[in-house]
């Protein structure tokens, strides 16, 4: 039965529909058709990875076990526009279906896309849209299938991995590689704190005792020479408040300081950083819940053109999840922006994408998704001149706001 999800599914898209689809997103029929079976067959995949996890199978099996008995394909593909429509995860049938993809590709999100749309021969902004069509449909077959075998969350997942198995080869090579690293990596609990934000050494291979007598032997009268002559007419030079790299991201963001949080992790981070500021927020009783206090990220940094994350983010986004952590009454929005150059309609499908992103990040860091709200505003509410690069650049931007103290 695992074996027809994906055929039973994927059979739902008739020609007429996919014709449909690849007219409103002026695209050809075959990469439109390619886009579809990609997006089913990753979301499957990327579920089978998330089998091991015994809380994200439980959200999952929650999600599908609420989903309507039936989504209309044709609605479905009524709600597609030219070059995507960033409002189309939020207005598709299921509003809990960015909470499944967000399980289904954790930090993955944005690189998934783009490599749909690489695959298909697609725009990322109508790659983005096959995601947000195959996501209910999908939802509505799990919920069909538990609700008509009494299937237990372990059994779901059971079916998925043999479902992820047999359509393993549909994907390419790029695709199976992050979902495998995903099933590999001991995933975390959506609802258990990440245990720490510092970076621990790796363990180091042990040396044989007689190694170890050889380099005391040499090493100490170098440790010695070494003393003697940084010690002679000359002043201790002050320790780095921190790391080459650190200071780089935190340029005009001044000095890095320790912050302690209530349940006594601590943060190293700039006096005037996001994580600084938001933090002054949700401790000051008199600062109230509002609709305009927004908070930029600072340090947030993506591929050009994409919702890919870079690695150099990880921190920034370690930290606002351990903030989170601490403060378990806390909910934020997070939005996504651009500046003015380009398709608009594009610009608002990649703002919303990039902000799905970092909430799927902040997931995959333990904040649970009821929690979290994304929404993409393209180029809208700027906050510089976009006729000047730098103005531009402030305009790219990924903010949140405290919707609940």
């Amino acid at each position: 039965m695992a074996a027809s999800v994906f055929s039973s599914l994927f059979n739902l898209l008739d020609t007429s529909s996919i014709n449909e689809i690849a007219a409103r997103l002026g695209e050809s029929g075959q990469a439109v058709s390619r886009g579809l079976e990609l997006s089913t067959a990753s979301l499957i995949s990327g579920l089978a990875s998330r089998s091991g996890n015994p809380n994200g199978m439980s959200q999952m099996f929650d999600l599908v076990t609420n989903a309507p008995s039936d989504v209309g394909v044709s609605n479905l593909a009524s709600t597609v526009t030219g070059y995507g429509d960033a409002s189309s995860f939020s207005s598709s049938p299921l509003e809990s279906g960015k909470k499944f993809l967000s399980l289904a590709f954790g930090g993955s999100h944005g690189s998934i896309l783009d490599a749909i749309g690489r695959s298909a021969g697609l725009r990322n902004s109508s790659a983005a849209q096959l995601v947000s069509i195959s996501v209910p449909l999908l939802m509505t077959a799990l919920g069909r299938l538990v609700r008509s075998d009494q299937l237990t969350p372990g059994q779901l997942g059971s079916l998925l991995v043999h479902e992820g198995a047999e359509i393993k080869n549909l994907l390419p090579a790029d695709i199976q590689r992050h979902f495998e690293n995903m099933a590999i990596e001991a995933t975390p609990d959506l609802n258990v704190a990440p245990l720490s934000i510092m970076t621990v050494p790796e363990p180091r291979p042990s040396l044989p005792g007689w190694l170890w007598i050889l380099a005391a032997l040499f090493l100490i009268p170098l440790l010695l020479w070494l003393f003697n002559r940084h010690h002679v007419g000359q002043a201790p030079e002050a320790a780095p408040a921190a790391t080459e790299p650190a200071r780089k991201g935190a340029a005009g963001l001044g000095e890095f300081v320790a912050r302690t949080l209530p349940d006594n992790v601590v943060l190293n981070v700039p006096q005037m950083g996001v994580e600084s500021r938001l933090l002054a927020f949700i401790q000051d009783p008199s600062k109230n819940v509002d609709d305009s206090t927004w908070f930029d990220f600072d340090r947030l940094s993506f591929n050009t053109d994409s919702a890919t994350l870079r690695p150099e983010s990880q921190e920034q986004l370690r930290n606002i999840a351990a903030i989170l952590t601490a403060y378990p009454d806390v909910h934020i929005k997070v939005g996504g922006y651009t500046d003015n150059t380009g398709d608009p309609e594009s610009n608002l499908q990649l703002s919303e994408v990039r902000a799905d992103g970092v909430v799927s990040e902040l997931m995959t860091l333990g904040i649970e998704p009821d929690r979290l709200e994304s929404q993409g505003y393209g180029d809208q509410h700027l906050v510089a001149d976009n006729s000047t690069e730098e103005g531009r650049a402030r305009n790219r931007r990924i903010s949140m706001r405290v919707t609940q103290k």
